[in-house]
């Protein structure tokens, strides 16, 4: 059996919070348009009291390595365009 895992870890600015509470609604809208689109497991995972940064784990099983990198990549994507962060550092690895 061949199964390969392609998790990553991104952090994030997030320009338009105030408050914890708008953070967490702009993380939590992030998170439901990403499980809804893509097939990935995605949550937060540090600073979770810092109200203009936030850190998410993301994870993609797949049967080949390429096409769970290939994942990855979209969603990165999707987060990019996303005008309400800046990504500040991405951590990657393929299992």
């Amino acid at each position: 059996m061949r199964m390969f895992i392609a998790g990553a870890e991104i952090e994030l600015l997030l320009y338009e919070s105030q408050s914890l509470k708008e953070k967490r609604k702009i993380v939590n809208s992030l998170i439901a348009k990403i499980l809804n689109q893509f097939n990935v497991a995605i949550a937060e995972i540090d600073y979770l009291d810092t109200w203009q940064r936030t850190s998410l784990g993301l994870a993609c099983v797949a049967n080949s390595s390429k096409h769970a990198q290939k994942q990855l990549d979209k969603v990165l994507e999707y987060i990019e365009q996303d005008g309400r962060f800046e990504i500040i550092n991405i951590y990657r690895e393929v299992f």
